[in-house]
Formats: C-alpha cells, sequence, structure tokens
C-alpha cells in the first residue's frame, strides 16, 4: 500500500510540474527578479535596434510570449504580436539572454506560467540614414559646417553601415563638383582577427575575434570600435567622442552577447553599471578621475536589493582576478566604503581583505592567511619604465613630423591614442591605433611603441602584478 501510495505522490507531483498555469490560475505569478523596472532596464541595455526601423522613428513594441519555468529561465520563447522581421528578431534575442525570472507560485510550489511581456522599440527619427544605399550621410557647406539645405550642400560623408548601424566598408568624404559627388578621399574600414580572453560562468581560454573600426582620419571627428566574435554576436563596444578625448562610452559583453558592464564618461564623473549573467541587474556605481568609489545601487542575483540610495550592505562584482570573478562584501554610509570588506571567488575562496575609511582604503591584505601582501593603493595603472619624460624623449628622437606636413594644414596636431596590452613581465602585445593624425606619424608612433615592449612596468592590481590594456594619448601641437 505504502508503494502504491508513494507512486501516486510522484505522479501527482509530476504532473503538477509539467503542467503550464495561466497568470489567473496561480496565486503568486511570475514576475522579473527586481521587478519590471529591472526587467526594462535590462532590455533597453542590450536592445539593438535594426537601423532601418530607428531611421524612421519608433515608438512601438513586439509583444513576447513564453514559458516561466521554475528554474527561473523562460522556454517556448515566441512572437505574441509582430512589429516587423528583424525587430521581432531582436526582441527574441534579448528576451531569450535573461534568465532572473522569479517562477509563479502555487499551494507553496514553483510552477511554470505562461507569460506576455512587451520589448518597447522608442527612438527618434534619424535623418542622415539613406536606405538606398545602407548608409548614414552627413551634410556640409563650403565651410564644412553640418548643414540640411540642399542648395548648399558643398561636402559630404558618406558611412556606410549593417543593420544595427555599425560602419561594415569604407568611409567616403565626397565633393559636389558639377552636380555630381566625387570621392576626394576614403577613410579604411578595418577588420582585424584576434583572440579575446573571456570570463564568466563557463571558463575559456580565449575565442576568435574580430576588432572592427573606422573613423575620419582626424581628431576631431567620434568614431567607435566594436570586437565581435565570429557568429557576430559582440564583445566589446567603444565610442571615442572626438577632440582627442578618452571614450565616452565602452561596454563589454558576456559570450552569450548579454551586456556585462557599461562605463559611461562625462566630465570628472564615469557611471559603471553591471549586470550578473543571469541578467539581473547588480551594481550602479560612480568613479571619480581619482577612481573614488561611490556605490549608489546595488542588487543581489535573485533581484533582492542590497543598497538603495547610497546606503546598505553590498556585494559587488568587482572584476575578474586569476580568471574568476570576485565579490566584494562590506558596509556603504552615504554611497562610501565604510569599514572592513572581503572579496570572495566563493563563500569559502577568500581572495583578499580591505579597510575603509569615508571610502578611502587604508589598507588591504591579499591572499590572507596564505601568502598574503599588504597594499594602500587599489590599482597602479601601467607605465614606461623611464617615465613620461622619457618616452616624450623618446618620441622627439624617433617620430619625425615633417614629411607629414600639409602646407593647407599646417603642422599635424591632436591626441593620438594608442593601445596596447602590457603583461606582467612588461612586454607588449594586441596593439591598436584607436585615433591617428596623419599616417606617417602613426606609423612612426606605432613602430616606436612596439620597440618599447619589455621596457614597461605592469599594472598592479591590489598588490599583484597584473596584465591590462592600457590606452596612450600622445598630444600632437594644439589646437
Amino acid at each position: 500500500m505504502k508503494n502504491i501510495v508513494a507512486l501516486f505522490c510522484l505522479i501527482s507531483f509530476s504532473t503538477f510540474a509539467q503542467t503550464v498555469y495561466q497568470a489567473n490560475e496561480v496565486e503568486k505569478v511570475a514576475e522579473p527578479g527586481g521587478g519590471l523596472a529591472l526587467f526594462n532596464r535590462f532590455v533597453v541595455a542590450n536592445l539593438r535596434i535594426p537601423i532601418h526601423a530607428a531611421a524612421k522613428g519608433l515608438n512601438s513594441r513586439v509583444l513576447i510570449k513564453g514559458v516561466v519555468e521554475t528554474d527561473g529561465t523562460m522556454t517556448a520563447v515566441g512572437i505574441a504580436r509582430s512589429l516587423d522581421s528583424l525587430c521581432d528578431i531582436e526582441a527574441l534575442r534579448v528576451v531569450s539572454l535573461y534568465k532572473a525570472w522569479k517562477p509563479a507560485m502555487l499551494k507553496g510550489q514553483p510552477v511554470r506560467q505562461a507569460v506576455v511581456y512587451p520589448v518597447v522599440f522608442r527612438t527618434p527619427p534619424i535623418q542622415s540614414y539613406d536606405s538606398t544605399q545602407s548608409a548614414m550621410i552627413e551634410y556640409f557647406d563650403k565651410n564644412h559646417t553640418m548643414i540640411t539645405d540642399e542648395k548648399k550642400f558643398k561636402f559630404r560623408n558618406v558611412i556606410p553601415v549593417n543593420r544595427y548601424g555599425d560602419v561594415r566598408a569604407d568611409i567616403l568624404f565626397q565633393e559636389k563638383r558639377s552636380g555630381e559627388w566625387k570621392t576626394v578621399k576614403s577613410f579604411p574600414f578595418q577588420k582585424d582577427e584576434i583572440w579575446v580572453k573571456l570570463s564568466g560562468p563557463v571558463k575559456l581560454d580565449s575565442v576568435q575575434a574580430y576588432r572592427i573600426s573606422a573613423n575620419m582620419g582626424n581628431w576631431e571627428s567620434p568614431s567607435e570600435e566594436i570586437v565581435t566574435q565570429a557568429d557576430g554576436r559582440l564583445l566589446s563596444f567603444v565610442a571615442y567622442p572626438g577632440s582627442g578625448k578618452l571614450p565616452s562610452v565602452s561596454k563589454s559583453y558576456y559570450r552569450d552577447g548579454m551586456l556585462r558592464e557599461e562605463r559611461i564618461t562625462a566630465d570628472s564623473l564615469t557611471q559603471v553599471t553591471s549586470w550578473y549573467e543571469n541578467g539581473q541587474l547588480g551594481n550602479v556605481i560612480l568613479l571619480d578621475n581619482k577612481k573614488k568609489v561611490s556605490v549608489i545601487e546595488n542588487w543581489d542575483m535573485d533581484g533582492t536589493i542590497l543598497v538603495k540610495e547610497g546606503a546598505g550592505t553590498a556585494r559587488i562584482q568587482a572584476g575578474i582576478y586569476d580568471g574568476e570573478m570576485v565579490y566584494e562584501e562590506g558596509l556603504v554610509v552615504n554611497g562610501l566604503k565604510t569599514g572592513h570588506w572581503v572579496g570572495r571567488h566563493s563563500i569559502n575562496d577568500l581572495v583578499y581583505e580591505e579597510d575603509y575609511q569615508d571610502g578611502i582604503l587604508l589598507k588591504g591584505v591579499r591572499n590572507p592567511g596564505k601568502q598574503p601582501t599588504e597594499y594602500t593603493v587599489d590599482e597602479i595603472p601601467p607605465q614606461f619604465r623611464g617615465g613620461p619624460k622619457e618616452f616624450v624623449k623618446l618620441l622627439n628622437e624617433h617620430v619625425d613630423i615633417f614629411p607629414s606636413i600639409n602646407p593647407a594644414n599646417g603642422i599635424p596636431r591632436g591626441k593620438l591614442l594608442v593601445s596596447f596590452v602590457v603583461h606582467e613581465n612588461g612586454k607588449l602585445s594586441d596593439y591598436s591605433l584607436d585615433r591617428g593624425v596623419t599616417k606617417n606619424v602613426d606609423r612612426q608612433v606605432m613602430d616606436l611603441v612596439r620597440k618599447t615592449s619589455g621596457a614597461w612596468d605592469p599594472a598592479v592590481k591590489k598588490g599583484k602584478k597584473v596584465a591590462t590594456r592600457h590606452t596612450l594619448p600622445i598630444n600632437f601641437g594644439s589646437r
């Protein structure tokens, strides 16, 4: 008899677990972890609106249907109401990345529930997009001032873009001659194969990727650099605002193409927003130009709020150490780290301990109890071993700007940006010219930087030498 009862209970539980309930049939409906507002922030951050739709201006939505499973994932994802084929595909992609659902509850047990959620596409019209050429076209008058009056068109930039608005081919600078547009100069589209180290829940040494960039060849113009996997999924995005300034927006992604971290810089502040690998919003942090940290908001992976308006006990994604994500835990008062903080890979894997007062690091110990290393500075950036003055001396000795002088333009000016990885032994790799001034000067600077490989002091993070990507600005002339 006991066996029959046990079998009946097992069959009943299996049926209960497999049934898909509607919202009106459960005691507590399925919902995004942290609430709908955080889910919408995830969607907005990850959504890449197809350029053909964005160009017309949008304020529409795609309705996505699916089944929220008992483990917080969504299955059977499909379209309940369509917008157009490309927008539908993008909506499905973004919602499928999100795995931070709280399942429906019935009789004290998590159950499967059918849901329908909107994905909103909202953007103003993009007047510069020309659908016939699949390109962004910017028009200028004889004084190179951007205009919209066709009667005054004298020059234009033709920027070929893919379906998401990313540059896909050479940028053309054209002049109107006898009623026809003639190409005066082209700026090369670059697509370089690289290998990128990944981090996250799945450990992989590296993945094949492509660094894609194109710019107008002058320091005033904005530009972008994108790193994608071979299948097109994003790994990183960097936007340079022009005028030689460092990146205004930078993003990094998990391997599945979900946004991991976004950094937006304005004036002297950088806002850092990060997400867990399940799509739950993790941190909103402010950094000043001295890298002082202010914790504004913080959530746990299940959507529980830990820090609100700069007060609470935080658990922060602090970055990758020894190939794994470290989570910092400690008290936040007025947005500042206060008292004793610990950094762990997991509950039983202590990486470092630190003490703070009003956001200022007093003392840190890496690998406490093992081979401890003490430090009072969180991070020291890489630098040329001889110092900035010695590097400038090398530039003056090895970079000849005079062959680059054009009588019409004078001496090359602006801020050249070159980036590279500085390894623990001081050697360099993975060079990239992020912003140039002239081809000849650019080539000479890149040659010189390569020759300095081995002559750099690496970055030091929490008392340990680490490999890091470094962006080196080099000024030529003045405005």
